[in-house]
């Protein structure tokens, strides 16, 4: 079997996104809201936290594609600035947040026409979520895993889309349910919501996310899953990812958006009120 997929550079996939920015808006003080109001009018932070992922695949986006990710090499043990020379995660999220202060005591409306470059507000939403999705913080070598093909319960596909989308989607149908479920772990694990607010430096973030780079996204466990062919690439067996695979990693993908939409709410709180 040869495995065929469009390469993915996404950092959560839509409905992560949407997750993250539900846990962040329901953080949000009353003073936050109105200012992000202000910038959106009647959208949500759910509307529009997809949105540079569509941006950055137009011509005049094709800029902002390094701003969703950190490139680190074979040899990297922990996430440092020295990886991101120029564009990236993480100097995306603070060049975000200093134009957003600048900006937030007289909001202008972001533009919402088709095409047209998302606003401050739009793209740290966004890149903050991207910050905690581990494969955004990940090897060069291999594009974050985008040229890692496995198979998915038998779907041929490759690595960075598993952690996009494939785990979240086998666990929740839509993000709504998924941001409920979470927000539930959250009551019962205070302490870990107050560690998460406690780190509010994205470098930190980043590193939390190559943490899981190293540790667990490429520990393929479930190779010859049961009921389904070892797909073969290149005249190689590849990965065949299932049941151990999505128990493993599932509470982690769980966290990485739990921390993302504490800290984003957090952050906005920070920089719209003060």
């Amino acid at each position: 079997m040869l495995l065929s997929c469009v390469l993915s550079s996404y950092g959560w996939g839509k409905t992560g996104h949407q997750i993250v920015a539900k846990i962040a808006t329901d953080m949000l003080t009353n003073e936050a809201q109105e200012v992000v109001s202000q910038f959106i009018g009647n959208l949500t932070l759910m509307d529009i936290a997809p949105i540079p992922d569509t941006y950055d695949h137009t011509a005049a986006g094709r800029w902002s594609a390094p701003c969703h990710y950190c490139n680190l090499p074979r040899n990297a043990t922990n996430f440092t600035m020295e990886y991101c020379p120029q564009l990236c995660v993480v100097k995306s999220i603070f060049n975000y947040t200093h134009i957003l202060e600048q900006t937030q005591a007289d909001p202008t409306p972001c533009d919402m026409s088709t095409n047209a470059e998302p606003c401050a507000l739009i793209f740290l939403v966004h890149f903050v979520g991207d910050s905690h999705q581990p494969l955004h913080v990940g090897y060069g070598y291999d594009e974050g895993g985008n040229t890692v093909p496995v198979t998915w319960y038998g779907q041929s596909t490759f690595l960075h889309p598993v952690w996009d989308d494939s785990i979240i989607y086998k666990w929740t149908d839509d993000w709504e349910t998924g941001a409920a479920a979470l927000e539930k772990i959250m009551k019962t694990e205070r302490d870990t919501v107050e560690h998460y607010m406690s780190i509010m430096d994205p470098i930190d973030w980043a590193d939390e996310s190559f943490h899981f780079v190293r540790s667990t996204c490429y520990n393929f466990t479930d190779n010859n899953y049961d009921g389904f062919d070892v797909a073969i690439f290149d005249d190689e067996p590849v990965p065949a990812l299932g049941d151990k695979y999505y128990y493993t990693n599932l509470p982690i993908v769980q966290q990485r958006l739990i921390a993302a939409g504490v800290r984003l709410g957090h952050l906005l709180n920070e920089i719209l009120v003060g």
